[in-house]
Order: structure tokens, then C-alpha cells, then sequence
């Protein structure tokens, strides 16, 4: 079903978890048939999973591993991979974490067709979370704006500067629940509507114009967001299509200590703050592109 002169390529971000990004690998080399290029980059993993990958795969033509030497984040990390991408002269990038599987094997062909449909820039497909057991696309129907993002940045610096209390909240911490709900149609085509990061699907059109996929000064978080503002700035075509399926493995994570969930904690709220700041700069400065 698919079509043979279709090249797409892949660009998979790894950090230590080697056997999810095996799986993640092994998974799109099942699903897709048509010709493609698959490019992990490892973002100077310090448990040398990624000479481990880089041995493993040195061999596969289909495979190219990229070392960083040290650990850039999702954002740089993810532009790296897009640029080793582009030299394959791809019709699409499909930028996807470690965690994510396709689930449809004529995944290539459902692109073609929404392309035709949509010509879009930017295609979000629906991404089911194992743990939360929802629906991650859309993100939310509009963006944030400049006032929401002022306040997230107060209450992110009040939590960061009195971490304190951040840690007699993990003392008692008894088990990780999570609480998202299902609050978009996720049945339902979307357009111009923010995307969720852990799948993006770039086209053509797109890898013509830019370098990056994603804005490079934050380190994580932010970055979906921030992809949306500016690619709306620029006439972006942004696109949900329920058609396209990925699950989504998140962060599954066993007998973490309250330690560990402290610490997570910690340098999760200071890349917020900083992600959030630098979002705020973006709004401030028209002259800022994706790059």
C-alpha cells in the first residue's frame, strides 16, 4: 500500500534507556516498508548506551547513530538529528521520542494522504498514552498567551525559589498518580492547533525552509508551544490527523525513590522557569524565527 519513491526518515532522541530505543527502532523497521533512514542521536548518554547502539547498528544502512559529546536536550538534540536527516533529501522527518511506536503499517501512505488533503507543514498524529491512558493530541485548541505565560513564570520561580516546601510535599509522597483528563475531541481533524512533542511529522515544505524543527535555546519543555507560535508567525500550516496512530510509553518509571522524585522535581521546575522565560522572550522579539 505504501509508495517506493517515498523517502522518510526518522529522528529518535536517546538518553540512556537503550532498550526502549531498540524497540523503537526495531518497530519502525516492521512498520514502514518503503525506503527510509532512521537517526538516533545520543544526547552524551554517561552509561555508554550510545557506543553500545552505534556498535549494534554499524552494520544497518537503514540506521545512523549520532554520539553529541555532551547532553544539548530535547530541543538541540532533536535539531541535530534533523539536519543529519535533511542530507537524505526525505519527502517527511517524522521526529519522535524513544517511547513511541507506530501502530499502522501503511503509515507512510496515511502521510501521502494527508499531505494531499492538507498540504500541511507540521502534522500532529493521535498519540495514546499508556500511562495516562488518554489521548494526547491536540495539546489544547489555542495557544498560550503572553499574560497565561506570566503567570506560570511567577508561580514556577516562587516553587523554584523555596524548594523547601517541595521537599515536605516528596516526604510524604506515597505514589506517583497522574491526573490529566480528556478534555479535546481527539476523533476529530484539527487545524492550526497546538501539537504534542512526542511525534511531529514534518513535510516537505517544511525541510525546504528551515534547519531546526524546533526553536534552540530551550533545554526541554516549552518546545511544542513554541513551535506553534513561531510556525503561525511565519503561515505554518499545522495539522491534527486522527488517521495516523502512535502509542505513547511515557516516562514509565519503577521503585523510584523519594529521592530520585525529588530530584526530578527540582530540575523539572527549573527548566520550566527556564523554558517559560524564554517563551516570553520569543512574544517580546518578532524578529525570533524556528531557524
Amino acid at each position: 500500500m505504501e509508495r517506493g519513491n517515498t523517502m522518510i526518515c526518522f529522528v529518535i532522541l536517546h538518553y540512556q534507556a537503550e532498550q526502549e530505543t531498540v524497540n523503537c527502532i526495531n518497530n519502525i523497521k516492521e512498520k514502514v516498508q518503503s525506503a527510509k533512514k532512521i537517526v538516533v542521536v545520543d544526547n552524551a548518554s554517561p552509561n555508554g548506551s550510545g557506543e553500545y547502539l552505534q556498535k549494534r547498528y554499524d552494520s544497518d544502512s537503514e540506521v545512523e547513530i549520532v554520539l553529541l559529546d555532551k547532553n544539548l536536550g530535547f530541543a538541540k538534540g532533536n535539531n541535530w538529528g534533523f539536519r543529519v536527516a535533511k542530507k537524505y533529501a526525505p519527502d517527511f522527518v517524522v521526529v519522535m521520542n524513544n517511547d513511541v511506536l507506530l501502530e499502522q503499517e501503511d503509515i507512510v501512505f496515511r502521510i501521502e494522504r494527508a499531505y494531499e488533503r492538507n498540504r500541511f507543514d507540521v502534522l500532529g498524529p493521535d498519540i495514546f498514552s499508556t500511562k495516562a491512558n488518554i489521548h494526547q493530541n491536540p495539546q489544547r485548541i489555542k495557544n498560550y498567551t503572553l499574560h497565561e505565560l506570566v503567570q506560570t513564570k511567577r508561580k514556577l520561580h516562587f516553587k523554584n525559589k523555596y524548594k523547601f516546601l517541595l521537599k515536605l510535599k516528596y516526604l510524604l509522597y506515597k505514589k506517583e498518580t497522574d491526573k490529566r483528563k480528556q478534555n479535546i475531541d481527539y476523533t476529530k481533524e484539527a487545524y492550526d492547533v497546538p501539537l504534542h512533542g512526542a511525534c511531529y511529522i514534518f513535510s516537505k515544505d517544511f525541510i525546504k525552509t528551515h534547519n531546526n524543527c524546533f526553536y534552540n535555546k530551550t533545554f526541554m519543555y516549552y518546545e511544542s508551544y513554541i513551535l506553534h507560535y513561531l510556525g503561525k508567525r511565519e503561515g505554518l500550516s499545522f495539522v491534527y490527523c486522527p488517521d495516523i496512530k502512535v502509542l505513547h510509553h511515557e516516562d514509565i518509571a519503577t521503585n523510584q525513590t523519594y529521592s530520585k522524585i525529588y530530584n526530578k522535581v527540582i530540575f523539572v521546575n527549573k527548566c520550566l522557569e527556564e523554558s517559560c522565560q524564554c517563551f516570553i522572550d520569543v512574544m517580546n522579539d518578532p524578529n525570533i524565527k524556528i531557524g
